[in-house]
């Protein structure tokens, strides 16, 4: 489901005497896709309340929960309560208006609402080991939007409308996810040749993958200096073997015996099982220079 799951659903205030609502429509003033985009962009915590715009002259707080499942959870989240609180703004004319005049506002709670939201993901095949299927749940009054954040599926919203927060998910075509983070790992030796380990080559046979390096020389109480930046591409593997210095022509200063050096590095995948984005930077353990020709002599 790469377009957003929007689903206006009615429901009772819980926190205050109950009230009778009109039904939900993105026609009366609701702009969907700034909630949506506020949505994504509030805090990584799983519960967070963020404020809203006005709506038709009132303004209500938005509240949204994070809902995560990996590869071995249930198919049933946890319920989770979202509350939302409607400020109504009051005005006072002050001064002579003969003469400008002017006024004082302020703002008064209204009504407020509160509903338990849960998600169901019906017919969800098995996910890849590092796959998850994340979504976000947001109550702003009386209306609830869900928007898929990051899924292996994409997903069709069959919730029943008499449920309010019982939002029921089902899975239909197969959408690939980015790469495991840390599913390749790189270890730097002394010689500056680097190990690359792929935790899930099993899974990408056939496949490439790009190896994005940069060689970083420490430097004390200075930044430290990149001596090579570089892009591999090779075919999937359970390890990459790859000599920094069969680049050396590329370097921006000759590596030194005796200082320590480290890689920073992502990668990419490149085929049909995973996005070919890259992932995250990661870096190698420090390791001190030693020219091959020092390590022969010292034998």
């Amino acid at each position: 489901m790469k377009t957003p799951i929007l689903a206006a659903l009615l429901f009772a205030a819980a926190a205050v005497p109950a009230f009778a609502a009109a039904d939900a429509s993105f026609d009366q003033g609701v702009d969907v896709s700034a909630l949506v985009a506020k949505a994504k962009d509030s805090a990584k915590k799983d519960k967070t309340a963020v404020s809203a715009k006005s709506m038709n002259g009132l303004r209500y707080d938005m509240d949204c929960a994070t809902f995560n499942f990996g590869p071995n959870d249930k198919p049933a989240s946890d319920r989770v309560w979202l509350r939302s609180q409607e400020w109504e703004t009051e005005c006072q004319p002050v001064g002579d208006p003969r003469h400008g005049g002017g006024q004082n506002c302020w703002e008064r709670p209204g009504m407020s609402w509160s509903q338990g939201v849960q998600i169901t993901l019906q017919n969800r095949p098995a996910l890849l080991p590092w796959e998850h299927d994340t979504f976000r749940v947001c109550l702003q009054g009386p209306w609830i939007y869900t928007d898929t954040i990051e899924a292996a599926y994409d997903y069709q919203n069959v919730s029943p409308s008499r449920d309010g927060g019982d939002i029921v998910l089902a899975a239909t075509r197969k959408t690939p996810e980015s790469p495991d983070p840390v599913g390749v790992l790189a270890d730097l030796n002394a010689q500056l040749k680097v190990t690359f380990t792929d935790k899930w080559a099993s899974y990408y046979s056939g496949e490439q993958i790009a190896l994005k390096v940069e060689l970083k020389k420490v430097v004390k109480f200075w930044p430290d200096s990149t001596l090579l930046e570089k892009e591999i591409t090779l075919p999937v593997a359970a390890s990459y073997g790859v000599d920094l210095n069969k680049f050396v022509s590329e370097f921006s200063s000759k590596p030194e015996a005796g200082k320590q050096y480290y890689v920073k590095y992502s990668i990419k995948r490149i085929g049909a099982v995973s996005k070919p984005s890259y992932t995250r930077t990661l870096e190698t353990g420090k390791a001190s220079y030693a020219p091959a020709a020092l390590e022969v002599a010292a034998e």
